[in-house]
């Protein structure tokens, strides 16, 4: 095969991933529970591609198959491995499988991504605040939630968290 072959049959490849990206998420909508951020309008396709593969692993983590979301979210990161949709949502996958130090490391990453977006700064504080709780550290867990609640103060989940980890 020869160079010139080699970039052709890469771009069809990546074409293809993208149109049954987007198709897939056509024709499945969106919960209205958890929008997705929005992406960059200048994304490149393979962006794009991991962008709706992370959707299609989140209705997979709604209808309880984690493995299913894990493999699809690792497609994902496999073509933009800094994402924050894709980083983010394996951290809420390996959450539901009780892997809260998996969970943090992936909301690690994206922190180090957003940087100081409070769009994503209340998702990975909430991340935390769960991760923590399940490894029964109550005051990381207090602290995350009460991060979540002053970015969004009406987070339902963060308020819950919070009573759970009340001191007794």
């Amino acid at each position: 095969m020869t160079a010139g072959s080699r970039r052709i049959a890469v771009r069809s490849i990546t074409a293809a991933v993208v149109w049954v990206a987007l198709w897939g998420c056509a024709v499945k909508p969106l919960s209205t529970a958890d929008q997705p951020i929005p992406l960059a309008a200048a994304a490149s396709p393979q962006v794009v591609a991991a962008y709706h593969l992370v959707e299609d692993g989140k209705q997979q983590l709604a209808l309880g198959q984690t493995g299913a979301a894990i493999a699809t979210f690792q497609k994902a990161l496999a073509l933009a491995p800094s994402s924050p949709h894709a980083n983010l949502a394996l951290g809420e996958a390996k959450l539901r499988q009780a892997d809260y130090r998996g969970a943090l490391v992936y909301g690690d990453r994206v922190a180090r991504l957003v940087g100081d977006d409070p769009e994503w700064l209340w998702r990975i504080a909430l991340l935390r605040g769960q991760a923590y709780e399940g490894v029964g550290d109550r005051t990381r867990a207090r602290a995350a939630y009460r991060d979540v609640l002053g970015v969004d103060p009406n987070n339902v989940e963060a308020r819950a968290g919070l009573d759970r980890v009340a001191p007794e």
